[in-house]
């Protein structure tokens, strides 16, 4: 019974680099409130897309964090029993 394992076994074979994650979220916080800061200026030469930006703004992290999820899901799906692959099956003799 192992009760101190690796780190490389815990994290499996799948790297995370926190530098991804990173410039992630300060897109995912950062866009919207420059987005917010921004819509007084833009505001003074286009009403129409200062409206539009101010609308679409709050939505832009929860739209990202669920693709970061979707992203995050989809690398840990499991083989089905039929999808194994040719070099596990022992040849007859």
């Amino acid at each position: 019974m192992h009760h101190h394992e690796s780190k490389e076994e815990k994290s499996g074979t799948h790297k995370h680099s926190p530098l991804h994650h990173m410039i992630h979220m300060i897109i995912c916080c950062g866009l919207p409130i420059l987005i917010i800061v921004s819509i007084p200026f833009i505001a003074k030469y286009n009403l129409g897309l200062a409206t539009i930006l101010g609308v679409i703004a709050p939505f832009i992290c929860p739209i990202m964090m669920g693709g970061m999820m979707l992203s995050m899901l989809g690398g840990k799906k499991k083989e089905n029993c039929c999808s194994k692959k040719e070099s596990d099956t022992v040849p007859e003799e």
